[in-house]
C-alpha cells in the first residue's frame, strides 16, 4: 500500500511537470497599452464586421448561405483592388455511409510581389453552422460572430491597408489572403489549399498567419511550442507599436497524450486552428487568436466574466458589443501586429531563417516514445525515492519493540541458545525436581497448598485401634 501511495504521488508531480513544459514563463509582455499606435483605426475595422454582417448570418457550410458570403468577401476584394482575386471551388466528403460530398470554396487573393516571390499566407474561416449543414450535422444557429466574423473584418481590414500601402510591405514578399470555406469546425478549407500547392508555391511560402476568435478579453500570439526567431520578432514588433499580445503560459494548459501539431507531443488550447495543417507541412505559423487563459480556471475562456459565446446560440453581435464593448480594439491590435511585421525589414530574413530551420521532430509525437520517457522518469523518480527513504531510516531509525514469539519446547530441546524474547511452553513430562533452565526454579509446586485442608488418606492406624476413614464401619453396622 504504502509503495501504490508512493508511485501514485510521483506519477502526479511527473505529470504536473509534464504541464509546465514548453510554456512561455509570463502572459501578456509588459508593453504599454494606453497609447497604442494602430495601423487600422478601431472603427474602420467596426465598419467592416458591420458590412460583413448585414446580409451574411446564415453562412451555413456546404450551403447557400456560404457562397453567399464567399461572394461578398470576393466583391469587397475586388473593390479594393486586389491581385488575382478568385474563388476556387472543393469537395468534402460529408457522410462516409452514404458517400454524400459537400461543396464549398476558398476566396483567394494576393497583394504585394509576385507569386514567384517569397510568400505571406494571412487566412481566416468565414462560414458558420446557422442551421444544419446537412441531415444529422450539428449546429448551433448562432450568427458566427466571434466565431469568424470579426476575425474575417480584420483580415479585409489588413488587406485595405496592405493594397494601399504595397510600397511598405517588406522587399520580395508577396502577400497571400485567403478566405477558408467549410472550416467552422475543420480544417477543409486548409486542406484543399494547401493541396493546390505546387512545389514551388511550398518552397517559397514562409508564413502562414490565422486569425480567430477576435474581439474578445486578449489577443494570443503562438507561434511554436519551441523557441524560434519569429516569436521573438513579435513581440519586438508589438512592442514597438505598444500591443497587448499575450501568450500562452502554464495557466494554458498541456494535454500529454494528445498533438495536433508534428513534434509538440500534448495539446494546448492555442494549438486549435487551421493552421495545424500548414504547421504539420513544415510551414511556419502565427496564430492570432482570441481568449482568456490567463485565470485559474483552466478551461478555453473567451472571458472571466462570462461563459464562451462563440460556437453557440449567443453568438451575436448584440452579445458581442454587451459583453464585448472593446472589441474594436482587439480586432485593430491584431491587425496592427500583422501588418506591421509584414512591413518590417527584417521580416523575410526572420521567416526564412524558421523556414529553414523548421525542426523536424515528428518522431517525437509517437505515443510509445513518450509512454517510454515517461516510464524511465517514474523508474528513475522512484529509485530516487528509496534512497531518499533509506537515508532518512539510518539517520533517524525508529526502535519498535517486536512481540514475543510464542515457541513449544519438546524433550531434548537446547534451550541454551533461546532468545530473550522467546516464551517456552514446556509439554515433556518430567519430574519436579529436574532443572529446566538454570538459575530459573520451575513453575511446579513444591508443596500441596490444599494438604492442610484436605489431608491425604491414612493407609494404617492411627493408635487409637480405629481406622480414620468414617466410611470403612458405617452406622449400625458391627462387626465383633
Amino acid at each position: 500500500m504504502k509503495k501504490l501511495s508512493i508511485l501514485s504521488i510521483l506519477l502526479c508531480v511527473v505529470l504536473a511537470a509534464l504541464c509546465l513544459v514548453g510554456c512561455s514563463d509570463y502572459g501578456a509582455p509588459d508593453y504599454s497599452t494606453k497609447n497604442p499606435s494602430y495601423a487600422v483605426s478601431p472603427e474602420a475595422l467596426h465598419n467592416e464586421l458591420v458590412g460583413f454582417l448585414t446580409d451574411n448570418i446564415d453562412r451555413t457550410t456546404y450551403n447557400d448561405g456560404e457562397k453567399a458570403a464567399a461572394d461578398f468577401i470576393e466583391n469587397r476584394l475586388r473593390e479594393m483592388n486586389c491581385d488575382d482575386v478568385e474563388q476556387v471551388s472543393f469537395e468534402v466528403k460529408v457522410d462516409d455511409a452514404i458517400g454524400k460530398k459537400g461543396k464549398s470554396q476558398n476566396v483567394i487573393a494576393r497583394v504585394g510581389a509576385t507569386a514567384s516571390a517569397k510568400n505571406v499566407i494571412i487566412g481566416t474561416y468565414y462560414d458558420n453552422r446557422y442551421t444544419k449543414p446537412y441531415d444529422g450535422a450539428a449546429y448551433d444557429n448562432g450568427e458566427g460572430v466571434i466565431g469568424g466574423g470579426t476575425s474575417v473584418a480584420t483580415l479585409l481590414g489588413i488587406v485595405d491597408y496592405l493594397v494601399k500601402n504595397k510600397s511598405k510591405i517588406a522587399s520580395n514578399v508577396c502577400v497571400n489572403i485567403v478566405f477558408f470555406g467549410a472550416s467552422y469546425l475543420t480544417d477543409a478549407g486548409a486542406s484543399a489549399y494547401l493541396d493546390s500547392m505546387d512545389v514551388a508555391a511550398y518552397k517559397n511560402t514562409v508564413l502562414m498567419i490565422e486569425l480567430q476568435r477576435l474581439g474578445v478579453d486578449h489577443v494570443y500570439a503562438f507561434s511554436d511550442a519551441r523557441e524560434t526567431k519569429r516569436e521573438a520578432f513579435f513581440d519586438r514588433v508589438a512592442a514597438d507599436s505598444g500591443l497587448d499580445i499575450y501568450k500562452p503560459t502554464s495557466q494554458s494548459p498541456l494535454i500529454t497524450g494528445l498533438s495536433a501539431l508534428n513534434g509538440v507531443p500534448y495539446y494546448q488550447w492555442a494549438h486549435g486552428g487551421v493552421f495545424n495543417a500548414f504547421f504539420n507541412s513544415g510551414i511556419p505559423t502565427l496564430n492570432l487568436v482570441g481568449a482568456n487563459w490567463d485565470s485559474s480556471n483552466l478551461s478555453d475562456l473567451e472571458s472571466t466574466k462570462h461563459a464562451n459565446l462563440s460556437y453557440s446560440e449567443g453568438d451575436t453581435f448584440r452579445n458581442l458589443k454587451k459583453y464585448h464593448p472593446d472589441y474594436a480594439d482587439k480586432m485593430a491590435t491584431a491587425a496592427t501586429l500583422v501588418i506591421r511585421s509584414v512591413c518590417d525589414k527584417d521580416f523575410l530574413s526572420v521567416m526564412q531563417f524558421d523556414k529553414n530551420n523548421f525542426p523536424d521532430t515528428d518522431a517525437l509525437t509517437l505515443s510509445w516514445v513518450w509512454l517510454l520517457v515517461l516510464l524511465a522518469v517514474i523508474v528513475l523518480a522512484a529509485a530516487g525515492m528509496r534512497a531518499v527513504i533509506a537515508y532518512l531510516k539510518k539517520k533517524y531509525p525508529i526502535v519498535v519493540a517486536a512481540p514475543p514469539q510464542m515457541k513449544m519446547a519438546v524433550f531434548g530441546m537446547d534451550y541454551e541458545d533461546r532468545d530473550a524474547a522467546d516464551i517456552f511452553i514446556d509439554i515433556h513430562d518430567h519430574s519436579a525436581d529436574e532443572q529446566i533452565f538454570e538459575g530459573i526454579e520451575n513453575n511446579a509446586p513444591k508443596s500441596d497448598p490444599f494438604g492442610e485442608i484436605f489431608p491425604p488418606p491414612s493407609t494404617g492406624d492411627n493408635g487409637g485401634g480405629q481406622n480414620d476413614d468414617p466410611f470403612d464401619n458405617p452406622p449400625g453396622d458391627d462387626n465383633k
